[in-house]
């Protein structure tokens, strides 16, 4: 069986369950067995531009990195969030119009939302769901609502939607790229760090800054999906969640563990080999991106 044939029966297995899908069995380990455990949240609410690709690249990536993966749906507003038990929580892109209704539904677990990313955890947000963590997001009608704050940043909408490719570099020096649809300007609080700084795009507000981020408390307006087009920054993302786990010890980075064409026991990276057609659209994108700059391609 090769890897894509791999997650495709992982992925059908899951279907017979509506709110949980694991590797586990796949991998031949316990199904009782500590793994990473992503929360999936509200898949039918969020469900804009490729947020369920990016959910099944964090299966995908896990197969390979020999990591035992599960993934929890939380479907409605009125489930209970497993903040005990999740590693992650995935919020994907969904509609701005969306937002006001589900920062309501949370705003009673603010404080618990806070003790997790104290905890080191990692919340993912991207696209216009940012405006659930933001302080707040004022309407073009001047109407605003306010956003759980855990990110120190304000969205105010915009009169006509921006779209564009968007690259960035984090401080670590890892590339993250994919088109950015942009319905709210982002403007950060001074103390507010950044995600990355933009290459090429528009980023927060065109201003050089892009996304946001306190500890593992991720926004960014990378779409795509991100996490299949960015494949080394997902597996930061995983070996972050197996430290989170007590599956690695704290600090643990890519290049102290073997990748995955090695055949050993235990936790590995990703080998070339495993990202080479992400990579290869990477670079395709990198390409037309450059000639678009230079005025070889025009709209």
């Amino acid at each position: 069986m090769n890897r894509f044939d791999l997650l495709n029966s992982i992925r059908s297995e899951g279907r017979r369950s509506d709110t949980e899908i694991s590797n586990h069995e796949a991998l031949g380990v316990s199904k009782d067995a500590r793994g990473i455990r992503i929360a999936w949240m509200y898949p039918d609410i969020l469900q804009m531009h490729g947020g369920r690709g990016d959910v099944m690249a964090l299966l995908h990536f896990s197969n390979l990195m020999n990591l035992p993966c599960t993934i929890r749906k939380v479907n409605t507003l009125a489930d209970s969030i497993p903040f005990d038990w999740a590693d992650m929580l995935i919020f994907p892109p969904g509609d701005l119009s969306a937002m006001e209704d589900i920062v309501k539904a949370l705003h009673p677990y603010k404080a618990d939302f806070q003790r997790y990313a104290d905890a080191g955890k990692i919340i993912l947000v991207n696209g216009s769901s940012g405006a659930i963590f933001a302080e707040g997001t004022r309407r073009q009608d001047g109407t605003k609502f306010p956003g759980l704050g855990l990110l120190r940043m304000q969205l105010k909408g915009r009169v006509k939607v921006y779209g564009n490719d968007l690259w960035i570099t984090l401080p670590d020096g890892t590339e993250l790229l994919g088109p950015q649809i942009q319905m709210a300007d982002v403007l950060l609080r001074p103390e507010q760090q950044p995600l990355g700084k933009v290459v090429y795009g528009r980023g927060n507000n065109e201003k050089g800054d892009e996304g946001a981020r306190t500890k593992n408390v991720i926004f960014t307006h990378v779409l795509g999906p991100l996490l299949v087009k960015n494949p080394r920054f997902t597996e930061k993302l995983l070996l972050q969640m197996a430290v989170s786990a007590g599956l690695l010890p704290d600090g643990t980075e890519p290049a102290d563990l073997p990748d995955s064409s090695e055949q050993t026991a235990g936790i590995r990276t990703l080998s070339d080999s495993d990202i080479r057609l992400e990579q290869e659209s990477l670079d395709d994108l990198k390409e037309f991106i450059h000639k678009k700059e230079t005025g070889v391609i025009t709209w």
